[in-house]
C-alpha cells in the first residue's frame, strides 16, 4: 500500500532523514547563495564566512542553502540571511527573487549533492553580521578584488559573477 503524500512530507518543510538522503543522492536540489556586498571606503567589499562543517571545512564561503518545501525564493533568501548571520538583506536592483544574477547548475559543484544554485547580490538592511554561526566560526569582509584564492564549493565563481554584474550599481 502506497503512503500518502502527507505521511511522507511533513507540513514543516522538512522530511525524514532517510528520504532526504535518498533525494539528495538522486535529484538536483534548488538552493540560493547570497553574495553580500557593501561599498567600502575604497571599493566594494564581500562578506564571507569560514566554514566549520564538512564539506569544505575551513574554506571561505558565501552564505546560502536549500529552498524548503512551501517556501518562496524571497523567503529562503531572508531565512538564510537571518539564520546564518542574524541580518536582513535586500536584493540589489534590478535583480529580484525570480531574477537571480546567475544560475549555476554544475553537478560536481557540491560534493554532497547536485545543487542548482540561484545567486543573488544583496546588501544588509538591518542588523550586524554575526562573528560566528551554525555553519561558520568566522566572518570577514574582503575587498571584491581580493577574494581568497581558494574558496569552498563554486563560491569564488559565484561571487565574481555577482561582483561583475553589480559593479557601478552600489
Amino acid at each position: 500500500m502506497a503512503k500518502s503524500a502527507d505521511s511522507v512530507v511533513p507540513k514543516t518543510g522538512f522530511i525524514p532523514k532517510e528520504l532526504f538522503d535518498k533525494i539528495q543522492k538522486t535529484m538536483p536540489i534548488p538552493c540560493v547563495d547570497l553574495v553580500i556586498l557593501r561599498r567600502g571606503k575604497i571599493g566594494i567589499k564581500v562578506l564571507l564566512i569560514k566554514r566549520k562543517l564538512e564539506t569544505e571545512y575551513g574554506k571561505w564561503c558565501i552564505v546560502g542553502g536549500r529552498v524548503l518545501k512551501g517556501e518562496k525564493l524571497a523567503e529562503t533568501i531572508e531565512r538564510q540571511a537571518k539564520r546564518e548571520l542574524g541580518v536582513s538583506v535586500s536584493i540589489i536592483s534590478p535583480w529580484g527573487p525570480n531574477n537571480p544574477v546567475r544560475v549555476f547548475d554544475e553537478p560536481e559543484g557540491d560534493p554532497q549533492k547536485h545543487a542548482v544554485i540561484m545567486v543573488y547580490p544583496v546588501t544588509i538592511v538591518a542588523g550586524e553580521p554575526a562573528a560566528s554561526g551554525p555553519e561558520f566560526n568566522e566572518s570577514k569582509w574582503f575587498p571584491a578584488d581580493g577574494l581568497p584564492e581558494i574558496m569552498g564549493f563554486l563560491h569564488k565563481q559565484e561571487a565574481e559573477a555577482a561582483i561583475q554584474a553589480v559593479t557601478g550599481r552600489l
